[in-house]
């Protein structure tokens, strides 16, 4: 029984004793096996692992790598594609209510047109929204042309433009620049505008009324001679011509051309000057509705038929004479404004009459920029005196002012007066 007890107890250490050693010898084969791997693992590189792989497993990676990245690409232009043919309805949706606005003056339309119509497209705007320095810089450098700027431009104006799509101006902030710019010059400026009683020249309407007849060529002359006021060619802005043939009786001044800080200045040195029971026809232009408020993009608007046009810039210099350009009173000036100053002071005046003569005025504009269209003997003598460009911005400008009047953002004031 002894000897039983001692046998199965040998036999027991001897197994434990041959487990132990051969757990020993595979953990040491495995160590072995993994510095190896270790060393082919630093030893193989991009280089040398081609050479390492079988010649029909290395033709068959790469056929499968270059399969894959073909179809890689197919796929990527099949989505793009599905997105474009998506979006394409929409995109030429968004040409044609551009189209009914403006038309290119090429047989196709211009890039930035059609990125503004893919971007609203893919973006499902509802709103095709068109950047204001695009717009006029286009319209300036002959790139578009407006279908019916009569119609279209004050419910552009008014984003009340439904084509079917509505269509909107961007005010960028390179208007705000310009503005405060135009501004500052304005106000730096030393020189204090006369107001000198332009008298009906013999080239005005005999009526208003008449609309068979032209107006009178509101265009200055390219001439270097100091300006004579009593012109009507002087360089005189087209609201000027407009008020001196309002009424055949009554010279007349217009204060769009006086600087807004020397505007009480000027009113009372006309009031000093007038003659005794003499009258004179005050004309001026007002913000209204939605422009009143000065920070809004509306103010950008009404300014830039104020801006100094860049031709005259261009031959005479920024800062002219004699009243030739408009400056920034028509985004300040109040009617009441007025009205307060011409009957204060040392001689104050007595106001005959005050209107409202917007309706006419954006007549009297519509009428003069279809001369500049149609008048041959017109739009030849402007392009001639100035260029195609300036006939392009004054056109332009124009049609601006009066399509201003006619969205109600303008206001065209009458005052008669007698001393």
């Amino acid at each position: 029984m002894c000897l039983n007890m001692y046998r199965t107890f040998g036999l027991e250490n001897y197994w434990k004793l041959q487990h132990t050693a051969y757990t020993k010898e595979a953990s040491r084969l495995f160590l072995q096996t993994l510095d190896r791997l270790r060393d082919d693992a630093v030893a193989i590189s991009w280089v040398n692992l081609p050479s390492r792989i079988p010649g029909q497993l290395r033709i068959f990676l790469i056929l499968s790598t270059t399969f894959s990245l073909v179809l890689l690409l197919l796929y990527g232009a099949y989505t793009r594609q599905a997105r474009e043919n998506r979006v394409l309805p929409r995109t030429r949706e968004v040409l044609l209510s551009l189209y009914a606005v403006l038309t290119p003056t090429q047989s196709f339309w211009p890039p930035q047109y059609l990125s503004l119509a893919r971007s609203t497209a893919k973006a499902n705007n509802k709103i095709i929204s068109i950047s204001l320095s695009t717009l006029y810089r286009d319209l300036l450098d002959d790139v578009v042309e407006l279908r019916c700027p009569k119609e279209d431009l004050p419910l552009l104006f008014l984003d009340k433009l439904l084509v079917p799509t509505q269509i909107s101006l961007d005010v960028d902030s390179f208007w705000w620049v310009k503005l405060l710019w135009w501004m500052f010059s304005c106000h730096v400026r030393n020189k204090r505008t006369q107001l000198t009683p332009i008298t009906k020249h013999e080239e005005a309407n005999t009526s208003l009324q008449d609309s068979q007849l032209p107006p009178p060529p509101p265009y200055p002359k390219a001439t270097q001679e100091p300006l004579d006021i009593n012109s009507a060619c002087a360089c005189a802005p087209p609201s000027t011509l407009f008020f001196s043939m309002l009424y055949e009786n009554a010279p007349s001044v217009s204060l769009d051309c006086v600087p807004y800080r020397t505007l009480e200045a000027s009113v009372r040195s006309f009031q000093r000057s007038l003659d005794p029971g003499a009258y004179l026809t005050i004309g001026l232009t007002t913000r209204a509705g939605a422009a009143k408020t000065f920070f809004n993009p509306k103010t950008i608007l009404t300014a830039i038929p104020f801006l100094p046009r860049q031709y005259l810039s261009h031959r005479r210099g920024n800062d002219s004479s004699g009243g030739g350009e408009r400056t920034t009173t028509p985004l300040f000036v109040t009617l009441p404004r007025v009205l307060a100053l011409l009957t204060s002071g040392p001689t104050p005046l007595t106001i005959e009459l005050a209107r409202n003569v917007s309706e006419e005025y954006a007549k009297f504009l519509h009428r003069s920029v279809r001369d500049l269209e149609e008048d041959r003997e017109i739009r030849g003598a402007f392009v001639r005196e100035w260029g195609v460009v300036a006939w392009r911005e004054e056109r332009v400008c124009t049609a601006w002012e009066a399509a201003l009047l006619g969205a109600g953002l303008l206001e065209g004031w009458a005052v008669v007066v007698r001393r």
